[in-house]
């Protein structure tokens, strides 16, 4: 999948004191019958764990399930958590979008959010304007 066009950002939705990882989540996605070519489950490329580390999820070369209708040409990075990432989870988050974004030469306009595609969703529980304006005033302070 080299026709990368967007990220989109996800949250798994539990409660802000859980951890967990790919495993578990490539788990709960198999029991949702989400295999890829590669036998992973998992439908998001990465995940940011609550302490900032930054897992592998499905390759980037495979299609993710992570929105109906938008995961062919799209990665979905998932943090953990609900209502608030922890300091270093969210600037891992934007660390690990910023590398997206110059790897497939995209703009912060191709970061979005899961909800903006389903309003029925709230995730990835986070101010996507902001977001996305960080991403911007902040490009090349961590490289």
């Amino acid at each position: 999948m080299a026709n990368i066009k967007k990220v989109i950002i996800h949250c798994t939705d539990s409660e802000d004191s859980l951890d967990f990882g790919f495993r578990d989540i490539d788990e709960w996605h198999r029991q949702n019958g989400w295999l890829s070519d590669s036998g992973i489950s998992c439908g998001y490329h990465w995940i940011v764990r609550r302490n900032g580390a930054i897992e592998a999820g499905r390759p980037e070369t495979e299609r993710g399930a992570h929105v109906k209708g938008h995961n062919t040409g799209s990665l979905g990075i998932v943090w953990v958590g609900k209502k608030v990432p922890g300091p270093k989870q969210y600037n891992e988050l934007l660390k690990k979008i910023r590398e997206i974004i110059d790897r497939y030469g995209l703009e912060v306009t191709d970061v979005y959010g899961h909800k903006e595609f389903d309003n029925k969703k709230t995730c990835p529980n986070l101010n996507m304007h902001q977001l996305r304006a960080e991403l911007l005033f902040t490009r090349g302070e961590d490289k």
